[in-house]
């Protein structure tokens, strides 16, 4: 019986030999594989913060280019801008942008030579809407 417990024993202390020396084994490997997990966090984490750092900056440049924009006029001013206004100058018709301070253009007509109603708009700033308008007008009172 003695002999039988002993190589019962025997068994058992070589079954968890082997069993710790796999078990170590193993441990070993999970080790090594653990290391390279926590490396590959690491990056993760690096490139994470890369990403988030660049998307900062993409917005903060987003907000700078809106901010250099140039505010485009409403319909109403622009199409005030295209626009004429007909003065008497000198005696003579001349042509100013609508803003009625920048010169377009000086014309051979002599205001009292025009229909009365007409002196009296051009003396007081008659508006001429576009350039379609201007010329129409040019042609119709040119000598």
């Amino acid at each position: 019986m003695r002999e039988k417990c002993s190589i019962r024993s025997l068994l058992i202390g070589i079954a968890a030999a082997l069993a710790a020396g796999g078990g170590i084994g193993f441990l070993a490997g999970e080790g090594k594989n653990q290391g390279r997990y926590e490396e590959r966090i690491a990056l993760l984490e690096e490139k994470n913060e890369l990403l988030l750092a660049r998307q900062a900056f993409l917005r903060q440049e987003e907000e700078l280019v809106e901010s250099l924009k140039v505010v485009e006029p409403e319909a109403e001013e622009e199409k005030a801008a295209e626009g004429f206004v007909l003065l008497e100058e000198g005696g003579f018709v001349s042509v100013y942008q609508a803003d009625r301070k920048t010169h377009y253009s000086s014309t051979g007509i002599l205001v009292e030579e025009l229909p009365i109603e007409l002196q009296e708009e051009i003396r007081e700033g008659k508006v001429i809407e576009g350039e379609e308008q201007l010329y129409s007008f040019l042609e119709n009172y040119s000598s």
